[in-house]
């Protein structure tokens, strides 16, 4: 019977190896392999029917419900930010954004929708307008003009 083998001859037999030294390969001492027992070899088969219960679990849940499970497709929705809650920034970048999909036909491709405190549009169009009222309100410098009443 071979005695087993230690620290030190762990070290000693991986000190200095390298994956490319072919020649220097040495191979597993007997000592270091474990037969698995009977328990061992249980353990790995209730394992393995585990992996394959959940397989099977999962083929069928994937088969019941595709829709789930399926490459997703590039939406047509274009859901942008309510426009009263935008600060300066915010409204110039959205008005960027929105003027870039007009100009490039991109936005006759998406169904669009956006809201302005509490209305809701379809319309890209209707959007900008909001954005550029937005845009003049908060460019103001805090008076009134009568042009705000009419």
């Amino acid at each position: 019977m071979s005695s087993p083998i230690g620290p030190a001859d762990l070290i000693k037999f991986q000190s200095g190896l390298k994956i490319s030294d072919f020649k220097n390969w040495k191979h597993v001492p007997a000592s270091a392999i474990v037969q698995p027992t009977a328990q061992m070899k249980a353990e790995m088969a209730a394992g393995e029917a585990r992996a394959q219960q959940q397989k099977a679990e999962h083929d069928a849940q994937v088969a019941a419900t595709p829709e789930l499970y399926s490459p997703k497709s590039e939406s047509n929705q274009m859901i942008r930010t309510d426009v009263a809650g935008l600060d300066a920034d915010g409204v110039q970048i959205e008005i960027g954004i929105v003027t870039n999909l007009i100009e490039s036909g991109e936005a006759e491709t998406r169904d669009f929708h956006a809201g302005n405190a509490g209305q809701a549009t379809t319309s890209i169009h209707q959007y900008l307008y909001w954005l550029q009222q937005r845009a003049k309100t908060l460019e103001g410098d805090g008076t009134y003009s009568p042009e705000m009443f009419t």
